[in-house]
């Protein structure tokens, strides 16, 4: 799968030059009137699956829930910001990327609107990637059969439901930017958070402080382990796994 580079480094770059921009008066993109469009991929002959998502600004949710490898419902007013769905297979594995190349520029008046609503299938082993640049966004990913989740985000509110019970071993690593990321870890299966958290204000609700970071009570109980590698910039964290 393609390595994603540094969200962080990308999201302070770009509000940097997005401030830099406005106060040029070099951006002028228009609103116009919010143009819903839905697109569903098919799980066809593959039995896993590569997903990426790269969502630049708004809310974002991705949740399951579909008998398709995925559907998807899109809501934005600025005319560049149309999203771009690319789906191939090669043998049994396939590869879903979600994004929005071309024009990210973000208007300078205008009540703007872009939103991601996202369900994936339950079913179909996936290997997941999520960037994320600023807005609000919901990723209750506790049911999809995950192999790996990497999650980048940017500035704004992250939420990450991974309360799940997964029949293997499942490796995840977020990398949060500026702003609140939550994540909710699964309970009856055991869980190990490693934790590179600088300038970050961490809360931790059900789990016991070890020398790399944290556990939940079910860690070295069970089968099966959740492995968090967590870094965070600026801003706070909460870890719940009750």
């Amino acid at each position: 799968m393609k390595k994603v580079t540094s969200a962080k480094r990308i999201t302070f770059a770009g509000l940097a030059l997005w401030f830099a921009m406005v106060s040029c008066g070099l951006l002028t993109t228009p609103v116009n009137d919010v143009k819903p469009e839905s697109q569903t991929v098919n799980v066809d002959s593959a039995t896993s699956a590569n997903i990426q998502i790269d969502f630049p600004a708004g809310v974002l949710n991705v949740k399951s829930g579909t008998n398709n490898l995925m559907d998807a419902s899109f809501r934005y007013n600025v005319r560049d910001w149309q999203p771009q769905v690319q789906y191939g297979e090669s043998g049994t594995q396939s590869n879903l990327v979600i994004n929005l190349p071309g024009d990210h520029r973000v208007p300078v008046s205008g009540e703007w609107v872009n939103e991601w609503e996202i369900w994936l299938s339950e079913n179909v082993p996936m290997a997941m990637v999520v960037c994320t640049g600023a807005g609000n966004s919901q990723l209750d990913l506790g049911k999809l059969d995950m192999t790996s989740l990497t999650v980048e985000t940017g500035a704004g509110t992250t939420t990450v439901n991974l309360d799940g019970n997964w029949q293997h071993d499942v490796d995840v690593s977020i990398e949060g930017g500026v702003g609140k990321l939550s994540v909710n870890l699964p309970v009856e299966m055991g869980v190990r958070v490693e934790m590179d958290t600088a300038l970050v204000t961490v809360s931790a609700n059900g789990l016991i402080k070890d020398e790399h970071g944290y556990v939940n009570r079910a860690f070295g109980t069970t089968p099966h382990t959740m492995t968090l590698k967590l870094e965070a910039g600026v801003g706070s964290v909460v870890l719940v796994a009750q």
